[in-house]
């Protein structure tokens, strides 16, 4: 027999603990979830070094329909956005650097027009950059400053969270997307008045974004759905 040593005596855990246990084991599965990579769902800078656009066509309202056209430097990690009304014009460009941890904003334009159809730029002065955040873990936002004629100066800002995944229709068939919410603040600054809209937004791999439902505080509601993606040959023959 050994001198000085306790006799260990086995007991069993109490229900109480069991449950403690249980907990952890849970909420650190849910952290590891929350915290997974979704950069594979978004745009891929290989995808575009020959530009392609992505037309978004609102069901409700064809005049609502629009065309975003996307080209990639490698090189940099850039992407650009160009964005067009069912038209054909011009009403925004968004460029983006890809990073270790996601996308930030590094410019972005406005585009209005005269009532001679003359296009004037709103250059807009990147606060916040994060516009798409390869982890899930808390929410992000992207914000920028402008001037406008006859409001003065604007702060927009867009605040987005990871919602979930979802399987949604693309082109006729099935597809694990994830779903992220994001808000749109506009505030006048003279004014001080806040306008502000929801939209949730779907990405699925191989394509980037396929979906968006904007959801505005007086009940309306607009969907958007990608139906079709052309080169920019295709595209100039469309319009």
């Amino acid at each position: 027999m050994l001198l000085n040593a306790q006799r260990f005596i086995y007991k069993p855990l109490s229900i109480t603990k069991k449950m403690k246990i249980k907990g952890i084991i849970i909420i650190g599965f849910l952290l590891i979830l929350n915290n997974c990579t979704i950069k594979k769902y978004y745009f891929q800078i290989s995808d575009f070094n020959d530009s392609k656009i992505y037309k978004y066509e609102c069901k409700s309202k064809s005049n609502k329909t629009q065309y975003w056209k996307l080209t990639s430097n490698e090189t940099d990690n850039t992407l650009i956005t160009e964005a067009f009304k069912s038209n054909f014009k011009q009403y925004e460009y968004f460029k983006e650097k890809f990073t270790k941890n996601g996308s930030k904003l590094l410019e972005f334009i406005s585009f209005r027009y005269d009532n001679n159809d003359k296009k004037m730029e709103i250059i807009k002065i990147p606060i916040e950059l994060d516009v798409y955040k390869w982890k899930t873990e808390k929410p992000y936002k992207y914000s920028v400053e402008y001037v406008e004629k006859n409001y003065g100066k604007i702060i927009f800002q867009k605040e987005r969270r990871y919602i979930g995944k979802e399987v949604i229709l693309v082109f006729g068939k099935k597809y694990n997307a994830i779903k992220l919410e994001g808000i749109y603040k506009t505030k006048v600054i003279s004014t001080n008045q806040v306008y502000e809209y929801k939209q949730f937004s779907y990405y699925v791999k191989g394509f980037g974004l396929v979906k968006m439902e904007k959801k505005f505080p007086n009940g309306k509601k607009e969907t958007f759905e990608l139906t079709e993606i052309m080169t920019e040959i295709e595209w100039k023959k469309s319009q």
